[in-house]
């Protein structure tokens, strides 16, 4: 019997193609058991070209201690959202399969594309063996990227003293649709893969040309990444050092955008005004966003529950009255006029990126050096970012906290919060802290339902085992082997 995921493959898959021919007019047929068509080298450049692979789900947005949800708008959240919220142990039905994995964004199908890719690519026709190798890069990097969402998904972070035994995800490395067996690899051998796909891409990739295809700088940015994951920041200054020293290959604009300047309303260059969501009118999307390097959107919140969803007092105590960052959120309703108490506010944008950034890059290569011990040079990129963000005399950082080594990382990890607050990123900051033998402190292991003005209702507490979401008993079901997180 075909599970699921295979129905929904071989039914969406052409719908799918559809989106990746966002820059040609042509799309690939799909046979009748729900194998696509390449032949040409421009064919597997396309299924690359796809929108839907720089898009992923939203659980992490709900599941950050830097959210909270209003009471007075909970009926107009969703049930999974709820239950992320609340750190339940059942997210979906027992006839649900996971979104995250199964949707059209989800992780089945991208990973199918990105092997289908990886598997064929250097046999298709009409291309030159250079632009082969660079597509089987790209894609390589794609997986590992899918496969590091999907970890943060469905396994337990990354334990040093636990990763062999810990249950990661299934590594699938083949494009097949009729496969019933999902066997899940340890947490280690999972990150072996990731470092193995992103390493053996890194001498095929180019320069950062295009904000939706990979890069080298985008795949060093990543490589940091799984390494801060590993806690091993010896390996990270490495590969955030050589993200640096691509900046200046980039032959697309990349630069801090400087929020005293386009957040000023009087600015010749102002992205005001407001518009009806409250959001900055004239703020460059990501495909023309100086400070992004790779796209990956995702949803914040839809109209049902657009004033549902805020960040906390504690996010709200951390911002300095004359961070400009603040004016990003708002503080007022959508469907009203009240504005939030105790200084939250919430996103207004839809969609927000939680891909590879330039203000990311100066934060990870701060903390980094910081927790090298190379306290002025973390300093020094503490302030290159925050004199972007506020005026330059509160860029600075204080004496007291440049001096100290805890002190100093605990402020940048506060940094990350001023800068991404409401993101999604934030879980994954958790995630790694969580196991952190000196920063698990910055943690908060609670989510809170505030009332109208600004008290708590209700808290829920995050247990150890829900860093893992469950798979749930009909994923369980039609695939053998598939063993639930606890």
């Amino acid at each position: 019997m075909k599970s699921p995921i295979q129905y929904f493959l071989i039914t969406s898959l052409a719908c799918a193609m559809l989106l990746a021919s966002s820059c040609k007019k042509s799309f690939l047929e799909i046979q009748p058991k729900g194998s696509l068509i390449a032949e040409k080298t421009s064919d597997y450049e396309q299924i690359l070209n796809a929108i839907y692979l720089q898009t992923t789900l939203s659980a992490p947005v709900y599941l950050g201690d830097d959210v909270a949800l209003q009471n007075a708008y909970i009926d107009g959240v969703p049930l999974r959202v709820q239950r992320l919220f609340r750190y339940e142990d059942r997210v979906y039905e027992s006839n649900e399969l996971p979104q995250e994995i199964t949707a059209s964004t989800g992780y089945i199908q991208r990973l199918y594309l990105f092997n289908k890719v990886i598997n064929e690519v250097m046999s298709s026709s009409n291309g030159t063996d250079q632009q082969k190798r660079q597509l089987l890069a790209e894609a390589k990097v794609g997986r590992a990227v899918c496969n590091l969402a999907f970890l943060n998904d469905f396994s337990l972070p990354y334990n040093p003293s636990s990763a062999t035994t810990d249950l990661g995800i299934p590594i699938i490395t083949t494009a097949d649709v009729t496969r019933t067996s999902f066997i899940r690899a340890s947490v280690s051998e999972c990150y072996s893969a990731l470092i193995n796909d992103l390493t053996e891409a890194l001498p095929d990739l180019g320069a950062l040309e295009h904000r939706r295809r990979f890069s080298k700088l985008a795949a060093e940015f990543i490589l940091t990444k799984v390494y801060m994951n590993m806690l091993d920041f010896t390996s990270a200054k490495t590969h955030i050092d050589a993200a640096f020293s691509e900046l200046s290959g980039s032959t697309i604009p990349l630069a801090l955008y400087d929020y005293n300047v386009v957040l000023d309303p009087d600015s010749d260059s102002t992205w005001f005004p407001v518009n009806f969501l409250g959001a900055m009118s004239n703020m460059p999307l990501a495909a023309n966003n100086s400070q992004t390097i790779y796209n990956i959107s995702t949803t914040v919140w839809a109209l049902s529950f657009a004033d549902a969803i805020v960040y906390t007092p504690y996010v709200a105590s951390l911002f300095s009255a004359t961070d400009k960052r603040l004016l990003l959120y708002s503080d007022t309703e959508l469907f009203g006029t009240s504005t939030y108490p105790k200084q939250v506010r919430r996103y207004p944008n839809f969609f927000l990126e939680q891909g590879p950034s330039l203000p990311e890059m100066y934060l990870m290569r701060a903390e980094i050096n910081a927790r090298n011990n190379d306290l002025s040079n973390a300093k020094a990129d503490l302030e290159v970012l925050r004199s972007k963000r506020m005026p330059a005399a509160d860029a600075i950082v204080p004496s007291t906290v440049a001096s100290d080594q805890q002190a100093l990382v605990h402020f940048i990890l506060d940094e990350r919060v001023r800068e991404f607050a409401l993101s999604g990123l934030r879980w994954s900051d958790m995630r790694r802290l969580s196991v952190d033998p000196v920063y698990h402190d910055h943690i908060k292991t609670n989510h809170d339902l505030i009332d109208a003005d600004g008290n708590v209702v209700q808290s829920y507490t995050l247990k150890p085992q829900r860093y893992a979401m469950k798979f749930g008993e009909l994923m369980l079901s039609e695939n053998k082997g598939l063993i639930d997180n606890q």
